[in-house]
């Protein structure tokens, strides 16, 4: 099958677009995911250490409302789903956040899974070597993962629209260069019916604008050649019945 000049360079620019915009958005959402997976995890340790640390003597004393003072406030902190406090016998001790995700099984995350709705993580309360049970606590993630959802959205968008328009261009400039190949193809093919006359007359800068110099420059001696074989000729046919009619008149005689 036979391809133009323009439809070869509209599907190579295109396949070439094509896969640099697929790797470089890979690469881009992979970089983003994980970064944002190990802020996130570094966040929930950092939280759950602190955490854990700041309620033990309370843990101890089992003083209740203080724990219940530190749920609430680690709960209203900005991003967290819940907080809560178990014994070193697995009973709930305090617990505060939303409702949806208290009721569901802590089940600590796992790094390099992706990034679920809610972060969970865990910490050991231990004082003297010795363990008084667990703080646990949730990050709600939804939002971010909106945010990067629509992030990848805008960014395959972007990426669509630069296809198109180099898609858009090269076939203009595919259509530029035919439209000046053909217009070369017809003078050269009027070359030969022996139709010197016509020219390309390419004003451009560019390696096309040359070639088409050349073939007019060539078309131009080629014109001055074919004229001067013809007059060439002429003269000879003149010549020629000179001669027959020279050898004519001594043959009368």
């Amino acid at each position: 099958m036979k391809l133009s000049l323009r439809t070869q360079a509209v599907v190579g620019i295109g396949l070439i677009e094509s896969s640099m915009l697929v790797i470089l958005l890979y690469l881009v959402f992979s970089f983003i995911e994980a970064s944002t997976s190990e802020e996130v995890e570094r966040r929930a340790e950092s939280m759950v250490r602190v955490f854990s640390a700041t309620v033990s003597d309370d843990v101890l004393a089992l003083d209740l409302a203080s724990l219940y003072a530190f749920v609430e406030e680690a709960a209203s902190t900005p991003g967290t789903a819940f907080a809560r406090i178990i014994d070193h016998e697995g009973h709930l001790l305090a617990q505060a956040g939303d409702g949806e995700f208290l009721l569901k099984p802590f089940r600590p995350s796992i790094r390099g899974r992706g990034l679920p709705d809610v972060y969970m993580a865990s910490a050991p309360i231990e004082k003297a070597g010795l363990n008084y049970g667990s703080v646990e606590i949730g990050l709600d993630l939804r939002e971010q993962k909106t945010a990067i959802d629509g992030l990848k959205s805008n960014s395959l968008t972007i990426a669509v629209l630069e296809v198109l328009i180099a898609a858009g261009f090269s076939i203009a400039a595919g259509h530029y260069l035919v439209r000046r190949l053909n217009q070369m193809r017809a003078v050269v093919r009027r070359a030969h019916e022996e139709n010197y006359q016509q020219r390309i007359d390419d004003r451009g800068v560019d390696e096309v604008s040359e070639l088409a110099r050349e073939i007019d420059q060539l078309m131009a001696s080629a014109d001055w050649d074919y004229g001067t074989g013809k007059r060439r000729t002429e003269d000879l046919k003149a010549l020629n019945r000179l001669l027959q009619r020279k050898i004519s008149e001594l043959r009368r005689l």
